[in-house]
């Protein structure tokens, strides 16, 4: 295994819910009569939460995951982790999945969370950053990390979770929306550069349009010379087939599974920066703040074990679409010297228009993801964690040695999450 540390629970993992937790350690207590009734401890078994619920009706919540079905590393994740709120509650609570944003789009779920189309749902914010003033304020910093098949990749994760869940603009962004938030942000593995013919050079991005999904990337792809195309990513496939666009920015995940990596093979990577990282956020409605406590803590204990899974799952993504790149007959390279700075420019550009921020206090957000990287960098490493930032090596030894973040995961959640259990 990657790691030394041995797997001591079992994981259930979910990339579509990390955790849940409320508003400022208040979840699900906004409303008259929520979160009434007795808790129970944290780590109590299954028996205990049962015995806690046991005078509660059962219930049903509508839950639009982020999957598209239950298939794949994130649709099972995603099954699993409902089958197991149902099991640990003895049947009282059941959470019905709408898959494929039946009832909500991805930038229509706040509100439809809030008048109680869904009772919990996946939002993603850079779908409407006016919506989500804070929260874009911390994808601008997503691209001073670097990024790598996988360690400085959990390491961010961890990092913007830790910062997300302790700003205060960001917590009353959820709140004025009349939604709890259960997730404020999950930052997946970095974008790529996906093109149909290769672009390394700083002569490379000219004339090339490359197609974007956020503010971020539309600064970073100007800032390389190159021209923005804005459009949603199920439309990528037939722009890049019918070379409207040369290049798009995305997760490796999006471009295996939209088959973008078809059209698209040739795949940049930056040397010590990223390309931008896209957050999800969960957001929740009455059907879950109106429950009682107990069964409020369950839902949120749950995740105890589904931090290490989410973040396996993502890596498993990456290794899965390595190995469909070389199948296909592409690459994966770096950029070249000009062209890493840059995008190392743009990078700085948008870290200053954060700090000069009036959505948040910028300056103390950018310092604290700063700390926060670091310590979360350097307990990856002390848990055996190490990434040569070679994607291909990766790939090659992922189905015989796959990464164990059992720990790391525990310890996000017992760092990052415990703190805002429902009391």
């Amino acid at each position: 295994m990657r790691t030394a540390i041995t797997r001591a629970l079992a994981v259930v993992g979910t990339t579509a819910l990390v955790g849940l937790a409320g508003c400022a350690g208040t979840a699900g207590q906004s409303a008259e009569g929520a979160g009434a009734g007795d808790g129970v401890e944290y780590g109590a078994t299954a028996e205990e939460y049962q015995e806690a619920l046991a005078d509660m009706e059962p219930v049903t919540l509508t839950y639009q995951p982020g999957a598209q079905s239950a298939q794949g590393h994130t649709g099972e994740a995603e099954q699993a982790f409902m089958d197991h709120v149902n099991e640990l509650s003895g049947g009282k609570i059941t959470l019905e999945p709408a898959w494929g944003q039946a009832i909500a789009a991805f930038d229509d779920v706040t509100e439809a969370t809030a008048d109680g189309r869904i009772d919990i749902g996946v939002e993603i914010p850079i779908y409407t950053p006016s919506k989500y003033a804070a929260i874009n304020e911390l994808i601008n910093l997503a691209p001073s990390t670097p990024s790598s098949p996988y360690v400085t990749e959990v390491a961010t994760t961890a990092a913007m979770m830790d910062v997300a869940w302790n700003t205060p603009e960001i917590v009353e962004n959820y709140e004025s929306m009349g939604v709890t938030f259960l997730r404020p942000v999950m930052f997946e593995t970095s974008n790529a550069l996906m093109c149909t013919d290769p672009v390394t050079s700083l002569d490379d991005f000219h004339g090339k349009q490359i197609r974007v999904g956020s503010a971020s990337d539309l600064a970073i792809v100007e800032g390389l010379g190159a021209s923005p195309v804005s459009m949603q990513f199920t439309e990528t496939y037939e722009a890049l087939q019918r070379n409207t666009i040369d290049c798009t920015l995305g997760g490796l995940r999006i471009g295996s599974e939209y088959g973008f990596l078809e059209v698209a093979p040739h795949v940049t990577y930056p040397e010590d920066a990223a390309w931008g990282r896209s957050p999800t956020a969960v957001v929740a409605g009455p059907g879950y703040t109106n429950l009682p406590l107990a069964a409020q803590q369950l839902i949120f204990d749950s995740y105890a074990q589904s931090n290490a899974g989410s973040l396996e799952a993502s890596t498993a993504f990456v290794a899965d679409a390595v190995t469909e790149l070389q199948e296909k007959g592409g690459d994966i390279v770096r950029l070249e010297p000009d062209a890493n700075d840059a995008l190392q420019d743009a990078v700085d550009g948008l870290r200053e228009k954060t700090l000069a921020s009036d959505a948040l206090d910028g300056e103390d957000a950018a310092n604290r993801l700063d700390e926060a990287y670091d310590k979360w960098l350097g307990i990856a490493q002390e848990e055996g964690h190490e990434d040569t930032g070679d994607y291909i090596e990766f790939a090659d030894g992922y189905a015989d040695d796959p990464v164990d973040l059992t720990s790391f995961g525990q310890r996000m959640f017992e760092e990052i999450y415990l703190p805002h259990r429902p009391e």
